[in-house]
Formats: structure tokens, sequence, C-alpha cells
């Protein structure tokens, strides 16, 4: 995946709380890559940095 241009779906962006643990905010966006299997079974994390 390095150096590849994918898509990115935002489900919690910046300033947004964690929907469990009210006290977690996030200092960026981040969601995840539609389609991309993490190894926890679930679609991959992605944090977007720019």
């Amino acid at each position: 995946m390095i150096g590849s241009i994918v898509k990115v779906t935002v489900d919690r962006p910046i300033g947004s709380r964690h929907p469990i643990h009210k006290d977690l905010i996030y200092p960026v966006n981040y969601g995840y890559i539609e389609g991309i299997i993490a190894p926890d079974g679930e679609e991959q994390d992605a944090y977007i940095l720019v």
C-alpha cells in the first residue's frame, strides 16, 4: 500500500469524540479503506495527516 493512492472514508473527523470513550478526541481525521481487510478482520484503519 505504501506509495499507492487510496480512498479513505473518514468516519471520525478532527475534533470528534470516540463513540464509546467520550474523553478521547481525535486530533486527526480517522477512517478506513474500504475493501482492504486488516489482520483484525475489519477494514484497514487510516489517518489523514495533511
